[in-house]
């Protein structure tokens, strides 16, 4: 019997590392700082913006922040997997994640976790 999926918009996302709004990340590309749409371990979205990269192309991170008192130095590497036209956005994974921005990123997952229990009060 055939398998069949769908295709198009209607299809979830297939990731393995679930994307967070909050907190609001901001992530240092060469001298340019972005806030994020969204993140996880495994990427992010930003505004586009001029001279981005092509698709495929890597770019260096060297910083991620959810606010003043939480930012850290960081050597990343991230590869741009996509360009959203309609939403002037451009989407990247991460390739290469240094142990402080991993360990960043898991302590910024669990401060969403306290934002979002906060929000209910």
């Amino acid at each position: 019997m055939a398998n069949f999926f769908t295709v198009g918009k209607y299809r979830p996302h297939n990731r393995r590392d679930h994307r967070h709004e909050l907190p609001c990340m901001t992530i240092q590309i060469g001298a340019i700082r972005f806030d994020t749409y969204d993140w996880s371990l495994g990427g992010f979205r930003i505004d586009d913006y001029r001279g981005r990269p092509p698709v495929g192309e890597v770019v260096r991170i060297s910083e991620l922040s959810y606010s003043l008192e939480n930012s850290v130095s960081v050597d990343c590497r991230a590869t741009v997997t996509r360009i959203i036209l309609g939403k002037n956005q451009v989407a990247f994974a991460f390739n290469k994640l240094d142990e402080a921005a991993f360990d960043f990123l898991e302590k910024a997952s669990m401060q969403r976790l306290t934002l979002l229990s906060n929000a209910g009060k």
